[in-house]
């Protein structure tokens, strides 16, 4: 599979486990460098959605997460 983890029409289910697995890795790495307020802002939009009283953010790139200037 190549290095950018693209998936083309030939991939096998293989290759398309690979890249489940790989989001999931990022996904959990993600969660746990989050700060506490930050989960809990979260879970309030995702509870808002849910209830069909509002909607879910665009989420920040993780380059914009680390800088607080």
């Amino acid at each position: 599979m190549s290095k950018n983890n693209k998936l083309s029409e030939d991939s096998s289910a293989e290759d398309i486990l690979e890249v489940k697995r790989l989001a999931r890795i990022r996904l959990i790495d993600a969660f746990y460098a989050a700060d506490s307020e930050s989960l809990e802002l979260a879970a309030q939009y995702v509870k808002a959605a849910l209830r069909g009283k509002g909607s879910i953010p665009r989420p920040k790139r993780f380059s914009s997460l680390g800088s607080d200037d």
